[in-house]
């Protein structure tokens, strides 16, 4: 790089860092809106499965 020059690579990165933290964020939540769902569905069937 030449004297007196910026870098640009320093603001893409914060900005996909960033994309990439939304994005763990957002499947997290799916995954536990998921989760919970299974658990509600699992106490369901265990209520009304016959023989236990």
């Amino acid at each position: 790089m030449m004297p007196g020059r910026t870098c640009r690579k320093a603001a893409p990165q914060s900005t996909e860092r960033e994309a990439v933290r939304e994005c763990a964020l957002q499947l997290r939540r799916i995954g536990d809106q998921c989760h919970l769902h299974q658990k509600i569905l699992s106490l369901i069937a265990k209520l009304f499965r016959p023989g236990t």
